[in-house]
This record gives C-alpha cells, sequence and structure tokens, in this order.
C-alpha cells in the first residue's frame, strides 16, 4: 500500500500524498525522501513510497521514521 510519492516535476522533487495532495517541493530526492521519512514518525511504522523520476517509470522504497538520540 503506497499513500506518499515522490515525483520529478520541473527540476524540483515533490513529496505528495492521496488524501492532501502535494506536501511539499525539495532540490533533491534525498530531501523529499528524508521528507516522507518525518511523515512516517506519525505512526512511528517505516512507510513505502513510490518515485517517478521519469514519466511513466515508477521506484519504489522503504523510509524510516526518525530515530531519536
Amino acid at each position: 500500500m503506497f499513500d506518499l510519492m515522490v515525483v520529478a516535476h520541473g527540476g524540483r522533487w515533490l513529496l505528495m500524498d492521496d488524501e492532501e495532495g502535494e506536501l511539499g517541493s525539495y532540490a533533491t530526492r534525498a530531501e523529499a525522501l528524508e521528507a516522507a521519512g518525518a511523515f512516517a514518525s506519525v505512526d512511528a511504522e517505516p512507510r513505502h513510497v513510490l518515485i517517478q523520476e521519469t514519466p511513466g517509470e515508477w521506484d519504489e522504497t522503504v523510509v524510516d521514521p526518525p530515530t531519536c538520540h
């Protein structure tokens, strides 16, 4: 089940949610995935994220919530 997506668009990386739409715009893919990890902290569970760098081609990854030090 995927509810978060990271999509390359116009030189930026958009973090998007099924329910809320666009959640943020980031300069790099890594920044967008880090933000997705922050959303994982809501329920303290890893989140599956779809990634689209090229239109029509999707990849996926799992992001873990940030750890408290």
